[in-house]
């Protein structure tokens, strides 16, 4: 039988599995021992960050949804007899805009200033890269992997309840497909694969100390060839141009686009930043750097990230695996960092 979840990947799908799972917690729960009620608690307890028991409160306006828009709302109180209320935005594989975070914390503020234990949740049945900026905004985040080592945690595996059974082998199959960079070379990786390998790569990345968090990151890039997906590290050094104009580069590993015809699987290029002001980047612009990097590109298409150099790229019967292609960026990196050091980027 196939799995429910396979079908329900709806936002709107996680948010009542996750309504029906603090359900169990309500007062009066008789049934304490179960697989089910221990998920249900470490949820809680993970979410609230508090040891003991949690109740949910048996009102059905307790467990919402919606209302001030937040995904998912749910209000109890604590062992102690402390109240507290819990707001989840849920995301699959859209991400936070219009400033939906702080328009729930508002909300939260204004309409429940009585209650002081108030935990704000961002839980992501995907991978996102940047979620510094969503922690800054008082949000504790819960990704795919986070969330599977919690049903792992309290063995939701074991369940004979169908919904959590079902829901315990959607995470897994889906943490299965990011991590399957691991397993197979790089010419059978699909898109799941090239965003576990830059999740399993960026804190790598990040411990360079020439590597600005602020300056890396990965994610999705959609243009009219049908977009793809990079992993773009760099950091602040600059040096002046003889315009005068300040200029920084970074290293982006990108995918082709989707709807290219392209023989290649991903490259490693060096890209100008974004211009702090007004103005497109030329080729006049930064010609006196071309090819000092490394191969010297035949082309030059102006723009806000204009390409420097390509170091290399992987086609698609490359037999190389994961371990090598980490070593040839890491060689890049170095070698980067050495260039930018011998031209004067301060």
């Amino acid at each position: 039988m196939d799995n429910i979840f396979k079908y329900a990947t709806s936002e709107l799908s996680n948010d009542a599995f996750l309504c029906w799972l603090f359900s169990i917690s309500k007062k009066g729960n008789t049934n304490k021992d179960s697989i089910e009620y221990k998920v249900s608690q470490g949820y809680l307890n993970k979410f609230c960050k508090y040891e003991g028991e949690i109740i949910v409160n048996n009102d059905e306006k307790d467990i919402v949804r919606q209302e001030g828009k937040i995904d998912v709302l749910i209000k109890g109180k604590y062992d102690n007899g402390e109240e507290f209320i819990l707001a989840i935005e849920n995301k699959t594989s859209s991400r936070e805009h219009s400033k939906q975070l702080e328009r729930y914390k508002d909300y939260i503020d204004k309409n429940y200033e009585h209650i002081k234990n108030r935990s704000f949740i961002y839980y992501k049945t995907a991978i996102q890269s940047n979620i510094e900026e969503i922690k800054k905004k008082g949000y504790s985040v819960f990704q795919i992997y986070e969330i599977f080592d919690l049903l792992n945690k309290y063995e939701a595996e074991k369940s004979e309840n169908y919904i959590l059974k079902n829901y315990f082998y959607f995470i897994k199959e889906e943490v299965e497909k990011y991590d399957n960079f691991m397993k197979i070379n790089i010419s059978e990786w699909n898109i799941e694969a090239f965003q576990g390998f830059f999740y399993y790569l960026l804190p790598i990345i990040r411990k360079n100390k020439y590597i600005l968090e602020s300056n890396s990151g990965f994610g999705y890039h959609d243009n009219q060839s049908g977009g793809h997906w990079s992993i773009w590290f760099g950091n602040h050094m600059k040096i002046k141009n003889k315009n005068g104009d300040n200029i920084g580069f970074h290293l982006n590993l990108e995918t082709s686009n989707t709807k290219g015809e392209k023989n290649w699987l991903c490259r490693l290029i060096v890209r100008a930043n974004e211009r702090d002001i007004e103005k497109k980047w030329g080729k006049s612009d930064i010609e006196q750097y071309i090819g000092k990097i490394g191969y010297k590109m035949n082309k030059y298409t102006p723009g806000k990230y204009i390409i420097l150099a390509k170091l290399f790229q992987v086609d698609k019967k490359s037999r190389i695996n994961y371990k090598e292609l980490e070593e040839k960026i890491m060689y890049e990196l170095e070698q980067f960092i050495e260039w930018q050091k011998k031209e004067g980027f301060k």
